[in-house]
């Protein structure tokens, strides 16, 4: 069974459970699967084949879903766009991935028309929404064709391609990594088996769709179970707040900041969050005080995990451990096996940092169009994560940082999340960032970035003194710089190449 044919089930199974809410449109599971439906027989007609990339600029909406399910039962692949992107991102992603048809929100019109006049090749253009001239309209198109079950759905299996998601590109061009059917399957199955998701469950997707949180957390585990999903936008966190309560919401995923913002909101005083099963924090660690906030004044825990754009989730810190294992992200989750190893490729004994090695049905089927990539990627059959990892004498796992961001301080290696850690453990801070800065005598030596919280007056002095006895000495930092936020990428990751240029340029 492919991933579209479970929207095709569950109109079978439960014709009139609900299924999605977007604003004023309401369906079932049923009326959902007609809409699927009708846009997979409209691509169908419009020449796209299994195979064929269907790209997307749009923000969350019932659309988006309908696309994607389409495409899924087409055999078609689905390019998602991260509309946060510059014009010559979005050009290069584009390009790289070559759609035949690119569908966008009309709030991204002139986005579109750059990368038009960029002269890249795509042969049919639709707009979801609006009334001005332009490309044809997505619903106009779609609403003419029949609801029947594509003739194509038998023809698509576990193993084909679904879309192709890029990376952030934190450290170069992006790359597309490949998801297939089975790896989406198995990170349903993974929440199902591991936070006894079913169909009782109603999500917000409030995460952008673009991203691999929102379809793979917010999603498709809980249509896989048969629950019902509310979509929107992070717009504020008031709204958000508002819209937990009265759609009665038992389940979201977000990034940390968000659940920070919905906390430093008005209405956080007065909401009532009693029905929430339990949140779902990733993309970054969330701070501590964050954690017990929501479970003391709130009675809401949160799972955490370690997840990456090729992979999925690969590990879970369920709502018991939060507290006492806070800063890990906990073990991997049933059908993966993840090792650590030395840069000989030697497995590693507890407490000792090394690589993350990960394999697993949910590893992606490789990077799109680049061969070279992914076998330096799945090197001796194991996706090799780039990130720093170690375990505890009881198997919890911890993230320690990236292999690139790694500090090396005469000759001693320092893991920025130590670091960020540790000053975090302050109480008048709000978020820290670690990075390496270059010294004439030592090769580099740390450098922080902080943000305070609210009202919260310390000087560099007092943080240093503070994080004497917590960290080796040599891993204080020997510069603090204050600041109001980080750049982050979509995922809501510190872009730390960002803060180490702002250092080279004081």
């Amino acid at each position: 069974m492919n991933i579209g044919e479970w929207i095709s089930k569950r109109a079978i199974i439960q014709p009139e459970k609900p299924f999605l809410t977007d604003k004023e449109k309401v369906y079932n599971n049923r009326q959902f699967n007609e809409r699927v439906n009708r846009t997979a027989n409209a691509l169908g007609n419009l020449g796209v084949m299994k195979g064929d990339r269907v790209a997307l600029l749009m923000s969350n909406c019932s659309e988006f879903l309908e696309i994607f399910f389409a495409c899924a039962k087409t055999g078609a692949i689905m390019v998602p766009l991260n509309f946060r992107l510059a014009v010559p991102e979005l050009v290069y992603i584009v390009k790289d991935s070559g759609p035949c048809l690119l569908i966008y929100c009309d709030e991204f019109a002139a986005k579109t028309e750059e990368i038009k006049a960029a002269g890249v090749f795509v042969k049919k253009y639709l707009r979801q929404g609006g009334e001005l001239p332009g490309d044809a309209l997505f619903s106009d198109y779609v609403n003419q064709y029949s609801a029947a079950e594509p003739p194509i759905i038998d023809e698509v299996d576990l193993q084909d391609p679904l879309f192709i998601m890029y990376t952030s590109g934190t450290t170069g061009d992006p790359k597309g990594a490949v998801l297939t059917h089975q790896n989406i399957l198995f990170g349903a199955i993974h929440s199902l088996l591991g936070y006894g998701v079913d169909r009782s469950y109603k999500s917000l997707v409030v995460a952008p769709l673009f991203h691999i949180g929102a379809l793979a957390a917010s999603v498709t585990p809980i249509i896989y179970a048969g629950g019902s999903i509310v979509i929107s936008s992070f717009y504020n966190a008031s709204e958000v707040l508002s819209m937990i309560c009265k759609e009665k919401i038992n389940y979201m995923f977000a990034v940390p900041v968000m659940f920070q913002l919905m906390a430093e909101a008005e209405e956080w005083k007065s909401a009532d969050l009693s029905h929430v099963h339990f949140f779902i924090s990733g993309g970054a660690p969330i701070p501590l005080p964050v954690i017990k906030k929501y479970q003391e004044e709130k009675g809401v825990g949160f799972v955490q995990g370690y997840a990456l754009t090729e992979t999925g989730r690969l590990t879970s810190l369920d709502l018991e451990d939060s507290i006492s294992k806070a800063g890990s992200v906990g073990k991997e989750v049933f059908h993966v096996n993840l090792r650590i190893v030395d840069d000989q490729g030697n497995d590693l004994p507890p407490l000792a940092s090394g690589e993350i090695l990960v394999k697993g049905p949910n590893v992606f089927a490789g990077y799109w169009g680049k061969e070279a990539a992914t076998g330096v990627a799945m090197k001796g059959g194991w996706f090799h994560t780039g990130d720093m990892g170690r375990r505890d004498e009881d198997g919890f796992v911890y993230i320690v940082g990236r292999k690139v961001e790694m500090i090396i301080s005469s000759g001693e290696n320092i893991y920025p999340v130590e670091v960020e850690r540790a000053i975090q453990t302050l109480p008048q801070i709000k978020e820290a960032a670690a990075v390496g800065m270059s010294d004439p005598k030592r090769g580099e030596v740390v450098a922080a970035f902080v943000i305070l919280q609210q009202n919260a007056p310390l000087t560099e002095n007092e943080i240093l003194a503070a994080l004497q006895g917590k960290i080796a000495h040599y891993k204080i930092p020997k510069k603090i710089i204050f600041v109001e936020e980080f750049p982050r990428n979509q995922s809501g990751k510190v872009l730390k190449r960002i803060l180490k240029n702002r250092l080279e340029e004081n």
